[in-house]
């Protein structure tokens, strides 16, 4: 297994953790995990990705990993925890950790919405970006409320709920390890998540869930209005319980709308975590991409 190393940064005057390591002089690849600190019912941070999909990536290229704000090891910062504030941090992450390269950008659920931020804001920072079942950055429409959530065991956060937030986010339960749930339940005992969660009452009034919805609706105009600058690619999972396969074809279809390098990929036997459950298939999708780039 490769080693991958910790360690701390401060971007705008936040502490950050990250985890870097890979093949020295190889492409660069930012991953950004999902899960919305004090709204989600488990606990992001890099532990997410798993170290099957980090092992199998840092073969090949350079690795960079973060801990978002308020997630894992990273603080929250002064002020309300928004979507804009994410993008904010994740741009001063790529900007101290990237050396003046451009790179691949990969994100998760929440993290698929400030990649894909990141693309319209900063292409300059990109080289290519994929968006991995993600319900935050997919259009919203108005379908049945989801309710695969709903009701999770009490206290929020505790073992217990994350293990069910997990296992009915999955397909199988096979990808569902102790080292997964120990560094889960480490993460919301850290100071960033739970910050987030004393700060707001309920979901409807949380300054993050707000700020998704603007960051969704600047999103589909500037598709509208003009270019999606960086090749991008959208990986969905068939048995996602969250986002439904019609999300995923039809973020892909707006974005393929203005950018003529845009491929859609569906990976079988999975739920909300394709990169867990299917780490080989995951990781063979994603080197495609990269490789097809460069070539």
């Amino acid at each position: 297994m490769t080693t991958l190393k910790e360690t701390f940064i401060t971007v705008d005057g936040v502490e950050t953790r990250v985890l870097t390591g890979g093949k020295i002089g190889s492409p660069k690849m930012v991953l950004l995990h999902g899960g919305a600190p004090g709204l989600s019912p488990y606990c992001g941070g890099t532990h997410l990705w798993g170290s099957a999909l980090l092992d199998a990536l840092s073969r090949s290229m350079q690795i960079i990993v973060p801990d978002l704000l308020a997630s894992g090891g990273t603080a929250i910062g002064e002020g309300p925890l928004t979507i804009d504030r994410m993008i904010a941090h994740a741009k001063g992450v790529i900007a101290a950790t990237s050396a003046g390269d451009k790179v691949h950008v990969v994100g998760h659920d929440l993290g698929g919405m400030v990649a894909l931020s990141l693309a319209l804001t900063a292409p300059q920072l990109l080289a290519a970006l994929t968006i991995v079942s993600s319900q935050a950055a997919a259009p919203t429409g108005d379908g049945v409320e989801n309710l695969t959530l709903l009701a999770p065991p009490r206290p929020l956060w505790s073992r217990e709920s994350q293990v069910w937030a997990y296992d009915r986010l999955s397909y199988s339960h096979h990808h569902i390890t102790n080292e997964l749930i120990e560094a889960s339940v480490a993460a919301a005992h850290k100071g960033g998540h739970l910050k987030s969660v004393r700060s707001e009452a309920s979901t409807w009034d949380n300054d993050l869930f707000i700020s998704i919805l603007r960051a969704k609706s600047r999103f589909f105009k500037a598709a509208r209005e003009g270019d999606i600058q960086v090749p991008t690619q959208v990986i969905w999972a068939k048995n996602d319980p969250l986002v439904t396969i019609d999300h995923g074809l039809w973020l892909y279809r707006i974005i393929a709308g203005k950018q003529r390098a845009a491929h859609f990929h569906l990976i079988n036997r999975s739920g909300n975590f394709p990169f867990r459950e299917q780490p080989e298939e995951f990781s063979r999708v994603l080197k495609a991409f990269q490789s097809g780039l460069s070539g």
